[in-house]
């Protein structure tokens, strides 16, 4: 197993600072510059000039661009944690990894809603006292075996022992600080934003090598406490699940959520996992994620370079994913089984009374009810319209957002238009199927399909098919014609 030198971060971590104070002696060297043109002008020419009046403009800007920018977001006490006396095999891991690793148990566990885990530093008495919180996301106790997860916790204590802890927060504010004065300088007058962006381009690539050294050096303390098996086990499965997490949250169980309802999440995530086909922008978003090239920025290294300093290879072109520990639970039983865990996500991920459907229920009772509403009495009432006249309407082209935009002003572009325009063209179709006696069919990862005596009909593929011209509409007609009759 490779080792980390530990003399290369250190460096790397005082040059960081170095560039922390060099940011802010940058930003009062340009407003001092700016600031002393009307000031020479006056002294020197008698008077201010338009090059002073700008030069004066410019300086402030800068200053208020600099200006601290002060956070109200919620504040983790007001957040209900995974405590010791709910959850105390939860309680019992991390004490035991903390004892291991060799540092004080953190005070409190946090549950998160994306595969990942975290560690910081949270002040208490007016900043006098530091105390480590963590927080383990929770598909991670449906993904990982419970020494896979004790490899995650150490990971992160290992971020407390390094002291990378101390580093984080100056450069998450230096980070945010160049961000800001970037974004609030970047449509003025002369420029004032290029040598922010510039200094802002070379703090990242310092920051994120020392970051980078800090994430080996925990995943080699967690190799030396939980095994390098578990551990790039661990890396393994995260790298690979976690964006198809991601997206299966994003797209499907939020707005899903969002419409007052409650599913079973992690029975949707198995059923996603197992299609073969997923949504074109499910498959998009996973793909970009996967195929990312790695960045000078970057905060951690890439998965192959983790997977080699723990001596371990990638894993192969195509290989399966690793669904074993979750067909079989992984380790929910730190939460008390997988109901009980998904109670404590719905408990504190979500506010107010949620209905409870399966996932089966979706497309009857929640999908086409809200599609009857926004095209019943309207261009495009499925009760109206026949199924062979969408051809016709496909022609329309730019004409056919003006049929079907929303109410109120729009500031989509001509492209997003379209995609509206043939999304509603999709939702009409499946009405129009269900108003002929086939019933809707939504599962996780997959467009809306309608179903009658075992005929399978997806409407997002038709409408693609005829966009694309894979089908004419002779073919199509010939096909409507054929489902009419059933």
């Amino acid at each position: 197993m490779g080792t980390v030198s530990q003399r290369s971060p250190a460096r790397r971590a005082l040059l960081a600072l170095i560039l922390w104070a060099g940011f802010w002696v940058l930003g009062a060297g340009v407003i001092a510059a700016l600031a002393w043109v009307p000031v020479a002008e006056s002294l020197y020419a008698g008077g201010i000039g338009w090059a002073g009046v700008f030069s004066a403009a410019g300086a402030l800007t800068v200053l208020w661009a600099l200006r601290p920018r002060w956070s109200f977001r919620r504040r983790k006490e007001d957040i209900e944690t995974l405590s010791q006396e709910r959850f105390p095999a939860l309680a019992a891991l991390v004490e035991d990894v903390a004892r291991q690793v060799g540092t004080r148990v953190p005070r409190k566990v946090y549950l998160a809603d994306q595969a990942t885990a975290f560690i910081t530093i949270q002040r208490r008495w007016w900043g006098l006292r530091r105390e480590a919180i963590v927080g383990v996301g929770f598909p991670l106790f449906a993904l990982l075996s419970r020494e896979e997860l004790a490899s995650v916790l150490a990971h992160e204590f290992g971020h407390h022992v390094g002291g990378d802890l101390a580093l984080g927060p100056w450069v998450y504010r230096t980070r945010s600080a160049i961000a800001s004065a970037v974004e609030s300088l970047e449509d003025s007058a002369f420029f004032l934003d290029v040598p922010f962006r510039l200094y802002g381009q070379l703090f990242l690539r310092v920051s994120g090598a020392v970051s980078r050294q800090q994430e080996l050096a925990a995943d080699a303390l967690a190799a030396r406490t939980c095994g390098p098996e578990a551990t790039a086990r661990a890396l393994h499965k995260v790298h690979l699940l976690a964006p198809l997490w991601g997206a299966y949250l994003g797209h499907d169980v939020i707005p899903i959520i969002e419409k007052g309802v409650r599913i079973p999440i992690l029975e949707g995530f198995r059923s996603f996992l197992a299609e073969k086909t997923l949504r074109s922008e499910i498959s998009q978003d996973v793909e970009e994620e996967l195929r990312r090239p790695p960045s000078p920025w970057d905060s951690h290294p890439p998965f192959e370079e983790r997977l080699h300093s723990l001596g371990h290879e990638g894993p192969r072109e195509g290989a399966p994913l690793p669904l074993t520990e979750l067909k079989a639970g992984g380790c929910l039983e730190l939460l008390g089984g997988e109901a009980s865990a998904e109670e404590v996500f719905y408990e504190q991920k979500t506010r107010g009374a949620l209905v409870s459907l399966k996932w089966e229920e979706l497309g009857e009772k929640i999908v086409l009810p809200e599609i009857a509403r926004h095209l019943t009495g309207g261009a495009l009432d499925p009760r109206r319209t026949p199924l062979g006249s969408l051809p016709e309407l496909l022609r329309e082209g730019d004409r056919l957002w003006d049929r079907v935009r929303p109410a109120g002003l729009s500031i989509l572009s001509p492209e997003a238009k379209r995609q509206h325009a043939r999304q509603v063209l999709v939702h009409w179709m499946a009405a129009v199927l269900v108003e002929r006696g086939f019933e809707p069919e939504l599962r996780p990862g997959m467009n809306l399909r309608v179903q009658r005596e075992g005929h399978f009909v997806e409407p997002a593929a038709i409408v693609d098919w005829l966009v694309k011209g894979v089908w004419s509409e002779e073919q199509y007609r010939t096909w409507s014609n054929l489902i009419e009759q059933l």
